[in-house]
């Protein structure tokens, strides 16, 4: 009997544990997505002015590489 109790409540930890990466997992979706519309807004907060200057980095170290201009047009 106690053996059937310790794997009901591994079950339920389990299921617990599953639910919660599921809905962290969610949860970081919504928040890529909402960082998206804002930088579409054009929004100046500190992490939209950070990923606007990486961007920015990537396609001038692009450019070098490849040899055409910053935006990777030719």
């Amino acid at each position: 009997m106690l053996g059937l109790i310790q794997l009901l409540l591994r079950i339920g930890m389990l299921a617990v544990f599953v639910l919660g990466v599921k809905q962290a997992v969610e949860l970081a979706q919504g928040g890529a997505e909402m960082l998206i519309d804002r930088l579409e807004a054009g929004d100046d907060g500190p992490v939209e002015t950070t990923l606007s200057q990486l961007h920015g980095a990537l396609h001038r170290r692009s450019a070098r590489q490849a040899g055409g201009d910053p935006f990777g047009e030719m």
